[in-house]
């Protein structure tokens, strides 16, 4: 056996050295990178052009916001009723965004960034949106910074929301109204119009 696999190596050895010099690069020679073949090229986004939402079979685009419509929801590992349950919603019109769709089941992924499967008529198209930061946030009674201040938003408050436009979203949230800036909501896309 030794001596068979000697043979090979000798055998390599001798057939690499063999090779023509006009066949090896030249001394000090840098190699070009290869071009990637069209279809890996493809299926990479430019990077200068926002991504669009791709539209899934169920003729929405994906991704998108929804909410939990029940009080008591599982979350699957898997698009079957038969895969495990990772976790319980315990709240209804909690906001989570649909990342994938398959059959009647829906991937969704959480404000903490935790992803399973839901079936699709566990959620709802009504938009909600979570409060985010680490203090109370001010909901104010017009788009504008210097606006007076309706109510005060703790971290984590869900709320519905009305619409949003430019950097401003309107919510309404336990009898107050009104407006607070789009990055101090999880639920809503940074370009996004809600009308």
């Amino acid at each position: 056996m030794r001596d068979h696999l000697r043979t090979i190596l000798v055998t390599l050895f001798l057939m690499v050295a063999a090779v023509p010099s006009w066949a090896k690069p030249p001394p000090g020679h840098v190699p070009q990178p290869r071009p990637k073949p069209f279809l890996e090229a493809a299926l990479q986004s430019a990077t200068t052009t926002p991504a669009q939402p791709r539209i899934a079979a169920s003729g929405l685009p994906v991704p998108r916001w929804v909410s939990v419509r029940a009080g008591r929801v599982n979350v699957r590992r898997g698009p079957a009723m038969d895969q495990d349950v990772v976790w319980t919603y315990v709240r209804a019109g909690v906001p989570v965004e649909i990342i994938a769709e398959y059959d009647t089941w829906r991937r969704i992924r959480d404000a903490s960034g935790e992803t399973g499967w839901v079936k699709a008529q566990m959620l709802d198209g009504r938009r909600t949106v979570l409060v985010t930061g680490r203090v109370n946030t001010a909901i104010l009674n017009s788009p504008k910074a210097e606006a007076d201040v309706v109510a005060y938003a703790a971290p984590g408050l869900q709320a519905q929301l009305v619409g949003c436009r430019g950097e401003w979203c309107e919510i309404s949230a336990r009898g107050f109204d009104g407006y607070v800036s789009r990055d101090r909501l999880w639920g809503v896309y940074s370009e996004e119009t809600v009308r």
